[in-house]
């Protein structure tokens, strides 16, 4: 999924900038745990919950992007 891959980019780049390492860590935790979500919610067909658990990953990611 290309959220997934702008992930892994975000987190390479920032740890490569030495981002706060502590930050980094809960964003990708909170990344990871979205991500979990979205799988349930895709499983339960809860189309809405599925939006709105993409869009906090995503937030995830823009914001170790932020990081930097």
């Amino acid at each position: 999924c290309s959220s997934d891959l702008l992930f892994f980019a975000a987190v390479i780049i920032a740890s490569i900038a030495n981002a706060p390492q502590a930050r980094l860590d809960l964003l990708a935790i909170g990344f990871v745990v979205f991500r979990i979500a979205y799988l349930v919610s895709y499983v339960a067909n809860w189309s809405t919950v599925r939006s709105v658990v993409w869009l906090l990953g995503l937030a995830c990611v823009i914001t170790i992007f932020f990081q930097i």
